[in-house]
């Protein structure tokens, strides 16, 4: 196979090694019905997306969406859960990077659960993750991202996540505290901890986390948190 063709196989697996590797981020909590005066059964709300990395065994999400999750009791805030089609698993803050909106968090240890038990679901989980680049990708290269946007509101049946494609618009932005990729595509609320990886080589380069700056109008620009600042709080969280 020659190498064009390898290049191609790998651009068309990019959708399905994404779907698989994200996670939605949400929280349960029962809410209260005025009109019945009692408790509804506890509800999913979707606010993100979390990512997961193979090597480091961690998962990836902003700060910015679990922040309340480590400020606020479980009875304001609910329990902070990620998922994947349809199915919710109880997750903890690990750590977190302010500077650079990033955010660790580990999946819980179930009651019922033995110890190997749980290693095998970690393992289940965890090969099916990304992995970082140790590089930048080049201005004009193609990449793609995976995520939940808009929540609930555009949540199917099965939870699928939503695909998008942009390109590499600037390599490298430093700012005095943070480095970030320029993308020319699109994103919304929702998108905010999902990853962006390079399609030649489907290694992370960045992930979401915001919006475009209103400066940016319908450009159809935002800029991605640098694959440097992931692996900095992947290591720490790992030593």
């Amino acid at each position: 196979m020659d190498n064009i063709q390898q290049k191609q196989n790998i651009k068309d697996n990019t959708a399905e090694m994404l779907s698989s590797a994200v996670r939605a981020v949400g929280f349960i909590k029962p809410k209260f019905d005025p009109q019945q005066q009692g408790f509804l059964p506890p509800q999913l709300e979707v606010i993100g997306t979390a990512f997961l990395l193979k090597d480091k065994q961690v998962i990836i999400t902003c700060d910015h969406v679990v922040r309340q999750f480590a400020n606020l009791p479980v009875e304001l805030a609910g329990i902070l859960v990620i998922g994947q089609k349809g199915n919710y698993r109880p997750v903890s803050i690990d750590s977190v990077d302010y500077a650079h909106d990033l955010a660790i968090l580990r999946f819980k240890k179930l009651a019922q659960e033995t110890d190997e038990q749980f290693n095998q679901f970690l393992k289940t989980q965890f090969d099916s993750g990304l992995e970082l680049s140790n590089e930048y990708a080049e201005v004009s290269e193609k990449v793609a991202y995976t995520g939940f946007p808009l929540g609930n509101q555009l949540l199917t049946q099965l939870h699928e996540p939503t695909y998008f494609e942009g390109v590499i618009g600037i390599k490298v932005r430093n700012s005095d505290i943070r480095k970030e990729v320029q993308i020319s595509g699109s994103v919304i609320g929702g998108f905010s901890g999902s990853p962006i990886v390079n399609k030649n080589n489907q290694k992370v380069v960045a992930m979401v986390s915001n919006s475009p700056s209103p400066e940016a109008g319908s450009a159809g620009i935002f800029m991605g948190v640098s694959w440097e600042h992931i692996k900095a709080i992947a290591d720490l969280a790992k030593s």
